[in-house]
This record gives structure tokens, C-alpha cells and sequence, in this order.
């Protein structure tokens, strides 16, 4: 288990803000739940990945203040006749990240003075850098893949690509990190 400390948050408030972010996000968006989740392409690879949760007819999503402006401009490109507002705002957050068999929970928690940060989350778990990303990354080519997507919850951006590789067999590749804290893609 390890206390992740995010700084930054997107706020996704208004009344199509559930529909909004449901048809584009990877996992399925439950109340009162933190998750993990992707932002997906058209052609199934990984843009982006972060935490969100669910409350009060609010989305937030949490990641670097870097990534949530990149993802930001990315959803006001999909926001056409929507009626919602994306705000990223600075607001200490605190997530107790845990492995349990091949998932990898998160739940928010009240504080902590030990804290990793997301770029420290992403090597201890094996979770995609940015540069990385940039390389192109299909959802089922990274380690917790049931933890980021939901399959079965209906249609979001690049579901046909990604259902299509997990269903077809195993990947060509895998996001491995090295013991130097480097990451690499290895053919499998």
C-alpha cells in the first residue's frame, strides 16, 4: 500500500457532466467511488490516465496539474452542445493505493505526512509516464487493465479497439519498469 498526494483536480460540475465524462472514460462511474481510469483515443491507445470519483452531480478527476491541462483541452474538443464547465483547480488530495491479487485500488483518505507523488505512484505500480504514452500504448499492453476499464459498461471513446484486443488474445507488448526507474515496452 502506498499514500499517493495530488495537488491538482479537475472539476467537471453541471447538468450533462455525468453523461459528458461516462461516454469518454474507460471505467464505469459509480457514486461516492474513487477509480482509476483512461482517457482512450479513437484508436484505442492510451492518452491519459488518472483517478476520478463521483459525488453530488461532480466529477472530479485528479492527476498533475501538467496532464490535467493537456486532458483539458483534449475534453473541451469533445464538449460540443454540452452544458458543463471544466475547471482545474489546486486542492491537496490524499489516496491509499493498494494491490489486491491483479487489481489496484484507490480510496481517498484524510491526510498523511508520507506521501509519494504521481510520478513516484507511477514507477512503484507500473503505470504508464507521459512519455511513454506519447509512444502508444493499447489499455491490455499495461499491468491493470480490469482496474482501468470496465468492458462491460457500455460504449466510451476507443471501446471497439480496446475490446477487440483484450477478447483477441494476449498482448505483443508489455510496460515493464526497469530497477534504474526507467520504463520501457518489451515484446512479449
Amino acid at each position: 500500500m502506498q499514500i499517493l498526494k495530488s495537488k491538482n483536480m479537475m472539476l467537471v460540475s453541471g447538468e450533462d457532466a455525468y453523461s459528458f465524462i461516462d461516454s469518454l472514460v474507460s471505467n464505469s462511474i459509480n457514486e461516492n467511488e474513487n477509480k482509476f481510469s483512461y482517457l482512450l483515443g479513437p484508436d484505442g491507445k492510451v492518452k491519459f490516465w488518472f483517478i476520478f470519483s463521483y459525488k453530488n452531480n461532480e466529477i472530479k478527476i485528479f492527476q498533475t496539474e501538467e496532464i490535467l491541462i493537456e486532458l483539458k483541452k483534449v475534453l473541451e474538443k469533445y464538449k460540443i452542445r454540452i452544458n458543463c464547465e471544466l475547471n482545474i483547480l489546486k486542492e491537496d488530495s490524499f489516496f491509499e493505493i493498494s494491490k489486491k491479487e491483479e487489481s489496484l485500488l484507490v480510496q481517498s483518505i484524510a491526510k498523511s505526512e508520507q506521501f509519494l507523488d504521481w510520478i513516484e505512484i507511477e514507477f512503484f505500480y507500473e503505470l504508464p509516464s507521459l512519455q511513454i504514452i506519447e509512444i502508444g500504448l493499447l489499455p491490455n499492453e499495461i499491468r491493470w487493465l480490469e482496474s482501468f476499464v470496465d468492458f462491460y459498461k457500455g460504449c466510451f471513446m476507443g471501446q471497439e479497439q480496446a475490446s477487440r484486443v483484450n477478447f483477441r488474445g494476449k498482448p505483443r507488448r508489455i510496460l515493464k519498469t526497469l530497477s534504474n526507474s526507467t520504463q520501457e515496452i518489451i515484446k512479449t
